[in-house]
């Protein structure tokens, strides 16, 4: 018994000893390795530009502190487009944007500022298609808010409330909205989008969703005095009039159980939480991952991607499933694989990704066939088309989980003009310094910006990721993202709409298919996966 318990003894001793080893070790992670392992290149706000919100000066491989002592790798900024929503002449329109209920709108880094402290930043893996208007607020026992505003002129509007830990809760979309009494609703079948007038009133409560459920009501799926995180996103606002599509910000009102009606400061003040107006808390620590990217059987370039030539997309669940997925590769696929979201995704949308890097090639392209889906960015006023495959598709570049912020994105309304004779879609990733001469749209083919890494001081400078959005999708199509149910039926279920990521290692292999580009010969590599 005596031997035994000295044997319990040592053990737990080593455990200990591992133990606090093991505290020690992460303590030295993620911290500033200085700039010399990752690119300098590029800005990281538009050159000539400073954010409206300001925030401290971005080193050259994109280093920065932010006000409350995070520190980050921000990418830098991707080319203008005409397409993109914020612009040198309307990104101080676009600032002012905001009342006490809701704060402002978040986007991309070195848009409104180059803090990664500040709220306005999105480190949720933003689609730079949208900005995302955010809030935050507790609804009393017994009351509710109700919200009055205009429809936007969008693509894609919608609510949708989240968990602390950005796990989505309850969802409207814009469609679902009942317009006021002799309103209209421009998103629904046959209504001109420019009709007019486009007034609703929607309503948020506490609590579960009945059957069945009342109209224009959006539920916190929580108890009373809860914190809720409350998104509005704007997606593609016709020819990128303000971040609201010139709706600007729904009234808000808190309905008491009493009868009494709060308006204006009164109701902000009542439904006030901390969270409000506060960057979101990130959900994947830093250290934990640069940890776990450090495991014995991980790559020496600490990255998730796999030496390839083509790989194509994954369906992402949920971000315990991605983690284990990712950094434990023994499990089961189909471990935890359950439809439940996270990184405050939209509730309207599903995605694929793919990771990638730099140590096994410094040219990528994304080839599939590409959904329909509707043309808004010109303002048409005809009516929004409803049998298309999707409202709303597009792919962008990634940092790693902790970060969270975005290098880059095309969406359909951009690509689509490149697309081959069989509506396949080839849009080539890399850095600024290794595009391909003709990666360009005159040669037929859309560039993105790769990145300068995974975003984490101390990380790897290799890192890169690709995400694929299907956002409202048609229930008649049935080769979208919201159709694969089970790891591994990828390409059974998309078919010839499942993204194939073709390794081209550098941009000469990529410069010998002319230009135009012989599209014909990336549909042959990608069908040699």
């Amino acid at each position: 018994m005596k031997r035994l318990l000295k044997t319990l003894l040592g053990l737990l001793a080593t455990l200990a000893v591992m133990a606090i080893g093991l505290a020690l070790w992460m303590k030295t992670l993620a911290k500033d390795d200085g700039p010399d392992r990752r690119p300098q290149y590029g800005t990281y706000t538009w050159e000539g530009k400073k954010p409206p919100r300001g925030g401290p000066e971005v080193r050259a491989d994109g280093y920065v502190k932010g006000s409350l002592g995070n520190d980050f790798i921000l990418p830098p900024m991707a080319p203008v487009r005409k397409w993109d929503i914020a612009t040198k002449e309307n990104i101080d329109k676009n600032a002012a944007i905001k009342t006490c209920f809701w704060p402002g709108g978040k986007g991309r880094s070195g848009l409104y500022t180059t803090d990664p402290d500040d709220f306005t930043i999105d480190n949720q893996f933003p689609d730079t298609g949208t900005t995302y208007g955010l809030t935050a607020f507790v609804i009393p026992e017994g009351g509710k808010i109700v919200m009055k505003g205009k429809f936007p002129h969008e693509r894609h509007w919608n609510f949708v409330t989240y968990l602390a830990d950005g796990t989505p809760r309850d969802v409207v979309d814009d469609v679902d909205i009942n317009p006021d009494a002799g309103s209209f609703n421009p998103f629904r079948r046959g209504v001109a989008r420019d009709a007019e007038p486009r007034n609703y009133t929607l309503t948020i409560v506490n609590g579960n969703i009945p059957s069945p459920r009342p109209a224009n009501t959006l539920y916190t799926l929580s108890p009373a005095n809860t914190p809720i995180t409350l998104y509005m996103r704007n997606y593609v606002p016709d020819r990128s009039i303000d971040w609201t599509g010139g709706a600007g910000l729904p009234e808000t009102e808190l309905h008491l159980a009493d009868g009494k009606v709060l308006k204006g400061e009164d109701a902000c003040v009542a439904t006030m939480t901390e969270k409000r107006g506060k960057q979101l808390t990130l959900t994947v620590s830093k250290k934990t991952w640069l940890g776990l990217s450090s495991l014995p059987w991980r790559p020496a370039d600490r990255t998730p991607a796999k030496p390839f030539e083509v790989a194509t997309m994954t369906r992402f669940y949920n971000r315990p499933h991605l983690m284990l997925d990712t950094f434990f590769p023994w499990f089961p696929s189909d471990f935890m694989a359950k439809d439940a979201g996270g990184f405050f995704t939209n509730a309207a949308t599903r995605y694929g990704l793919v990771y990638f890097s730099q140590a096994y090639g410094k040219v990528y392209v994304a080839h599939g066939k590409m959904p329909t889906t509707p043309s808004t960015w010109e303002g048409e006023p005809t009516p929004m088309v409803q049998n298309a495959d999707m409202r709303y598709w597009s792919l962008c570049t990634a940092t790693a989980g902790p970060v969270g912020l975005t290098p880059d994105c095309v969406h359909d309304e951009v690509v689509r003009p490149t697309l081959d004779d069989k509506g396949n879609f080839n849009v080539v990733v890399s850095r600024a310094v290794d595009r391909p001469a003709n990666a360009t749209e005159k040669c037929g083919v859309v560039w993105m910006e790769y990145g300068n890494g995974d975003g984490i001081p101390g990380g790897s400078p290799d890192f890169g990721g690709i995400l694929n959005r299907h956002t409202q999708v048609n229930p008649d199509f049935k080769h979208s993202w919201f159709a694969v149910t089970k790891p591994g039926t990828e390409k059974e279920v998309l078919g010839d709409y499942l993204p194939h990521v073709i390794n081209m290692h550098e941009k000469s292999r990529f410069e010998a298919l002319g230009c135009p580009v012989d599209k014909a010969k990336l549909a042959a590599m990608a069908a040699a996966q």
